[in-house]
């Protein structure tokens, strides 16, 4: 039978000392509370605290101010992510990196690959070296010595051999018969080579004669198989034309100073042509003795020219001329002087013809010096009797032609007066062309002060085209095209000045402006604000100058008011600014909408007592532009004239263009506020004006721009659906009833009643206080346990030192007994 199996022992339950129990009195005890701190061991989390802080805060304790320990740092020993294969890879890699000490840019000489004793890049080269060490391994063509030899000489018994003669080999004559064998194998070998090289040769050189006919041949193929398109397109890219290098751009400095020499180069010809100097006069070309003048070509008439019949006789009379000159005088008393200044003319006349026909054989005769120079004094002499010939008056005219030719090089001016003096009496253009050539000779790279010098130009350049339109308001739009441009290259050479210069002249005229709110300022405004959209970019949020110009713009039109033609012209040339300024930035400015309905509402008859609301600063009653005469048939230019801003009286072909340009302007405005959600109620007094606006009497053209204009802002009306703002639907409020207030975790404990967010908040911040408040509780622990140990350490050093002193002292009785023993004796044995 078996034995009955023991029940298994099951561990006694431990029993908690009562006297280590602590228990956590409560001031109000609460049914249903599950307390959880309710009783406590505190010697127990006492004894863990402390076995906690021993191993941790006291070895870091120990530790401090120590540098002694083994640290392992090699390469992802510390990373834990890493495998061994990454370590290795690392360790590897940062070896490379510390031998690597060349430049990292020279990666054309970090390694060279070699095969054989070669770089690559000479086995590249494609050559067929021979090697003396190439030894083909089959049997019979080795240079070697073969088996039977090796066999008789090396193991064939040697001298012991029996060669069937009197006697053995020696030594010796074996040592000449290996000597022989090798060379004779060397030299079959060596002719082996020899003819196998003349056959790859002979080879080589009949598979050339035969590669000719072979590509006809794939040729031939090849056109006879179709070409895709995929074939067609691979090859166009194969023999697509490569980029070359070109030379580098060159530098602002390089560009200007080459300007500058050009024209400085223009300037010193200009001043040559004044003096009479002609360009081929400067250039003289170098001849040789041999010289023939086989290309010699004469520019004087035919019929003029010098030659011989058959006869021998001249085709020219004797006393016939050339432009002016004798022909066939005789020179025979050249060395005689002439009577009067006529015969010394016509006498230093003659000797430059027989210098000319001597060494240029009868060259062009307008180029002489000598002859001007003769023609010249006597201009001087007798300037009445005699007349100048051809070449003086063409060297005249060229002469006069230069100087009435603009200088090609100017210095920057020191004053305006200067400035004034150097356009005035010069059409637009050549104002242009002088302020373009000062900028140029005058650059800031060619010197420091020209820098300064082109911050002056610039403001009186300004004050140059404020000058223009007080005089003449056409010849300041012209000017203005042309300055223009060396305006923004002067802006682009210095930005800050040209900031400072503009904003002046803003502040200047808005001032002016200020003393007469109700009335248009100068023209001359409307051409620098126009200059601030060409120098100064618009689309900002906000510029220290663009940001004013809207302000005054608003001002003005919201301000002055409209009583003339030239008032209505100056409000549509300020809309058109604005316009040009938000095209990028989709800016909204109120007054310039405004602006476009007042111009329609002047154009709307007024029947009846009937007021049609208007904004300031137009009047209800105004009625300048409504159109009573029959235009239909009016066919001329419907664009604004510069006139239209000088003039007061209102006629009907500037209501029908005042209405066109009204009408463009609102379809450009409209385009620009297309993405705006606000665009239906900004046309919303626009487009009740049009729908009062009679068009009978105006031109087709009109009407229709009319009709694109007052379609197109319905149809915004028509693709916009309003959702109209309404208050949200209140909830029925529920009946009062008398039941419990039921939460879902009751806790004993009374909240107050807040938002969700702010509870969520508290608990947090108690959360955090509580927190707070545990960590400096932990910490005055760690302290106290610190102050603890350094006690301890403190009470053990002074133990020790007390232990050693008494040790100290023991041992010096001890010596201070035995040396009062060794005094005792040696005064008995006295």
């Amino acid at each position: 039978m078996k034995k009955p199996r023991k029940p298994l022992a099951v561990p006694a339950k431990k029993t908690l000392n009562p006297f280590e129990v602590h228990i956590n009195k409560q001031k109000m005890t609460v049914l249903g509370r599950k307390t959880k701190n309710d009783r406590g061991l505190p010697g127990v989390s006492r004894a863990k605290a402390l076995k906690k802080r021993k191993d941790t805060l006291l070895q870091e304790y120990k530790l401090q101010h120590k540098s002694n320990r083994f640290t392992d740092k090699r390469i992802g020993e510390r990373n834990l992510n890493m495998t061994d294969e990454d370590k290795v890879v690392a360790r590897y890699t940062a070896i490379r990196k510390k031998a690597h000490k060349k430049s990292i840019f020279n990666l054309a000489d970090d390694e060279v690959l070699t095969h054989k004793g070669q770089t690559l890049a000479e086995i590249e080269k494609f050559d067929d070296p021979r090697s003396d060490d190439e030894d083909s391994l089959e049997e019979g063509k080795s240079g070697n010595l073969d088996a039977n030899f090796v066999e008789d000489a090396h193991f064939g018994g040697g001298i012991l051999r029996n060669t069937g003669k009197e006697g053995a080999k020696t030594h010796r004559e074996l040592i000449d018969e290996l000597i022989a064998e090798s060379k004779k194998r060397k030299a079959e070998k060596q002719k082996v080579k020899e003819a196998t090289l003349e056959l790859t040769e002979k080879l080589d050189t009949e598979w050339k004669d035969l590669l000719p006919l072979v590509s006809k041949t794939q040729k031939k193929e090849e056109e006879k198989m179709t070409v895709d398109d995929y074939d067609k397109v691979m090859r166009e890219l194969k023999f697509e034309a490569r980029g070359t290098v070109s030379d580098r751009l060159k530098t602002e400095d390089e560009i200007a100073r080459e300007e500058n020499q050009k024209l400085e180069e223009l300037e010193q010809e200009r001043q040559e042509r004044m003096k009479g100097f002609e360009e081929t006069e400067k250039k003289n070309t170098h001849r040789s003795a041999d010289d023939l003048d086989d290309d010699l070509v004469y520019e004087s008439d035919p019929e003029y020219m010098l030659s011989y019949n058959t006869e021998g006789e001249a085709n020219l009379e004797i006393d016939a001329q050339i432009n002016g000159k004798n022909v066939g005088e005789s020179h025979d008393d050249d060395e005689e002087e002439p009577e009067n200044e006529e015969e010394a003319e016509g006498a230093g006349a003659e000797e430059d013809d027989t210098a000319s026909e001597e060494d240029d054989d009868l060259s062009d005769l307008k180029d002489d010096t000598s002859e001007e120079s003769d023609v010249e004094e006597t201009q001087e002499t007798q300037p009445q009797t005699i007349e100048p010939d051809g070449d003086s008056l063409k060297k005249q005219e060229m002469m006069e032609k230069a100087r009435q030719e603009l200088p090609y090089t100017f210095n920057l001016p020191d004053s305006y007066e200067s400035l004034q003096s150097l356009l005035e009496n010069q059409t637009p253009s050549h104002q242009g062309v002088i302020i373009e050539r000062m900028i140029k000779c005058n650059h800031p790279s060619l010197a420091e002060k020209n820098k300064q010098g082109l911050k002056v130009l610039f403001a009186y350049l300004l004050q140059h085209l404020n000058d223009c339109a007080e005089d003449s308001m056409e010849k300041c739009y012209t000017t203005f095209s042309v300055l223009a441009p060396h305006l923004f290259d002067l802006t682009q050479l210095d930005k800050e000045n040209a900031y400072h210069s503009i904003k002046e002249v803003i502040k200047e005229k808005h001032e002016e402006f200020r003393k007469s709110k109700k009335k248009y300022p100068g023209l001359e405004i409307l051409i620098f604000l126009k200059l601030v959209s060409l120098l100064f970019p618009t689309s900002d949020f906000r510029h220290q100058v663009v940001t004013p110009c809207f302000v005054f713009i608003e001002q003005m039109l919201y301000k002055c008011r409209i009583k003339s033609r030239k008032d209505i012209a100056y409000g549509l040339f300020l809309v058109t600014l604005v316009l040009e300024y938000t095209t990028l930035s989709k800016r909204y400015l109120p007054a310039a909408i405004n602006y476009l309905g007042g111009i329609l509402h002047m154009a709307v008859p007024k029947i009846g007592v009937k007021l049609i609301k208007v904004n300031p600063p137009f009047q209800p009653t105004t009625n300048s532009l409504v159109l009573f005469n029959d235009c239909t048939s009016e066919d001329s230019s419907l664009k604004m004239r510069l006139s239209d801003l000088a003039e007061e009286k209102i006629d009907d072909l500037f209501k029908i263009r005042a209405l066109n340009t009204t009408l463009k302007l609102i379809e450009e405005f409209d385009n620009n506020f297309s993405a705006l959600p606000s665009n239906l109620e900004i046309f919303k007094d626009i487009l009740a004006y049009m729908e009062l606006l009679p068009t009978r009497n105006y031109p087709q053209k009109v009407c229709t721009q009319f009709e694109r204009t007052s379609q197109q802002l319905k149809s915004r009306r028509s693709d916009k659906n309003l959702d109209y703002v309404v208050m949200p639907a209140k909830r029925p409020k529920a009946l009062r009833l008398y039941e419990p207030k039921i939460e879902e975790v009751f806790d004993g404990k009374r909240r107050k009643v807040q938002s969700k967010e702010k509870a969520e908040r508290d608990k947090l911040l108690h959360k955090l206080k509580k927190e707070t408040k545990g960590a400096l509780r932990e910490i005055r622990r760690d302290k106290s346990f610190l102050g603890r140990v350094k006690i301890q350490r403190r009470m053990q050093s002074d133990n020790e030192r007390r232990e050693k002193v008494k040790r100290i002292y023991s041992e010096a009785a001890m010596q201070q007994s035995e040396l009062n023993s060794l005094e005792r004796k040696n005064k008995r044995k006295k």
